[in-house]
């Protein structure tokens, strides 16, 4: 029996080694922890790195099941730099609330392990397993406070929840190799090519996007959303709003386009059903919040439904352009929302036991912290769509994507909540500037340390992929094309 090519396995196999070593060194750590962090984003950049110099490889290994191409490379490297910087912006907050230990950080690498096996599989068993190993390290994260209530129910109902959508996808997966004879997605989409249309295939299909309906926040799977960010560590809600969320959409993008063109048509209308209702219940849940990570959590709910109508196009037009809109939000989205998520840590790590992300807790913020406001300011500036923005590019290529669908009407709608969404964040820029604080807490006027570089790195990418986009453009469009090799 030939040996497996490791190769493509090779950035997770760095970054096991740095989770095992973390767990190894940690416990002679004393107080300092600088040893741990070292040796996550050591493993980190290392994977970056290696992913990088992997570019322009088509390797397919372990029988088919994973792959090494532009596709994986991409995802990679965005989930290498959304844990680097949710580490960075973690340190301080753990310090302040007496809870840094190494195994956050082992926690924080095992689940990018899951994710980039996730972008890379090609087999929908390998995919299975790499989505309980993040789902797994998700869930201990969440509780990483466990001497708090809050956190503990936010790690229950994520795990209760995920349960069933790992269920409810697993019994789809079934039903796939029942109707195909295979799992693999290739074969998968060879065996169904002339019934891609049938009510088996279609009901098996649907099962498993309501699996995946539930990893990205879509309505009315979405009812776990908010209460898991609000109790978990702020951070690491961060790290949920974008990384978990990245890997299922890619794992969205691959597997249905790969294994069910024949149901595009089918697939499409689903997804564009569920682009409505998590658009509408984003934005209109998100209008009535006065608790700042609630509203982002609801944000993120909308923001999902923007992705959801660029998955529908797809089905629908069966064209591959929305795709590659969908890619370039995902990356602008990472950083604009990693960077909001960052400042609210920063803010909760200078306070923790008054902080407690009331908007009311914000009046003032311009006078205290002119750094934070500022940079608050810009992502969520970002996240409504400003022209300069990496949210104003993301939603261009999107809604963009969706009109040569043939599908204006919805891009009418998601642009018109795009509108609606401006109300509940340019009120927080409102609260930060123009409102007298009615109770002080000391804050530092300027940011130093690990967290100031995950907000520079934020800042700084958020506002390259708004003013200079075809960087990005281009790596998307080597992406997408290798899903079709």
């Amino acid at each position: 029996m030939q040996a497996p090519d490791l190769v493509p396995v090779i950035p997770e196999l760095i970054l096991l080694v740095a989770a095992c070593a973390i767990l190894l060194v940690e416990p002679f750590l004393k107080v300092d922890k600088t040893a741990v962090l070292a040796i996550a984003l050591t493993g980190l950049v290392g994977s970056a790195v290696v992913s990088l110099g992997l570019t322009g490889q088509s390797r397919v290994s372990f029988a088919g099941m994973l792959v090494l191409d532009d596709w994986a490379v991409f995802f990679k490297v965005l989930f290498a730099v959304a844990a680097a910087l949710t580490i960075l912006m973690s340190s301080g907050y753990l310090e302040a609330h007496r809870r840094h230990l190494g195994e956050y950080y082992a926690l924080i690498l095992f689940a990018v392990i899951g994710m980039d096996l996730m972008a890379a599989a090609r087999d929908f068993i390998l995919f299975y397993v790499a989505l309980e190993l993040m789902a797994i390290s998700s869930y201990l994260l969440a509780a990483f406070f466990r001497y708090r209530v809050r956190s503990n129910e936010s790690s229950l109902k994520y795990f209760l929840t995920g349960s069933f959508a790992s269920a409810i996808m697993l019994y789809g997966i079934s039903l796939v190799y029942g109707e195909a004879g295979a799992t693999n997605y290739w074969a998968v989409g060879q065996a169904l090519s002339g019934r891609g249309g049938s009510t088996a295939v279609v009901f098996a299909v649907f099962l498993v996007a309501v699996g995946l309906a539930f990893k990205v926040s879509a309505a009315p799977f979405h009812m776990w959303t908010p209460d898991v960010y609000q109790g978990a560590p702020t951070p690491v809600a961060a790290f949920f709003s974008v990384g978990p969320k990245a890997a299922a959409f890619s794992v969205i993008l691959a597997a249905f386009v790969v294994a069910f063109p024949g149901a595009a048509v089918e697939w499409g209308v689903l997804f564009i059903v569920l682009a409505v209702a998590t658009m509408l219940v984003g934005n209109l849940f998100a209008l009535v919040q006065t608790n700042i990570k609630r509203m982002l959590a609801y944000s993120s709910i909308a923001h999902a439904g923007y992705l959801l109508a660029g998955l529908g196009a797809i089905g629908w037009s069966k064209n591959s352009y929305p795709g590659l809109g969908v890619l370039i939000y995902l990356a602008a989205y990472t950083f604009m929302n990693l960077g909001a998520f960052g400042v609210l840590t920063y803010l909760k790590a200078q306070a923790p036991e008054k902080f407690d992300f009331s908007l009311k807790q914000l009046a003032g913020l311009g006078r205290r912290s002119p750094s934070a406001a500022v940079l608050l300011s810009l992502f969520l500036l970002s996240l409504t769509g400003i022209p300069g923005t990496a949210g104003f590019i993301g939603k261009f290529y999107v809604f963009g994507a969706v009109v040569r669908a043939d599908l204006v009407w919805l891009a009418v709608i998601g642009v018109v909540l795009s509108a609606v969404s401006a109300y509940y964040y340019l009120r927080v820029i409102i609260y930060m500037f123009f409102r007298e604080p009615e109770e002080e807490f000391a804050v530092s006027k300027s940011i130093s340390g690990g967290m100031a570089a995950s907000l520079a790195v934020s800042a700084i990418a958020t506002l390259a992929i708004g003013v200079v986009p075809s960087w990005l453009w281009d790596a998307v469009v080597r992406a997408f094309s290798t899903l079709f090799v």
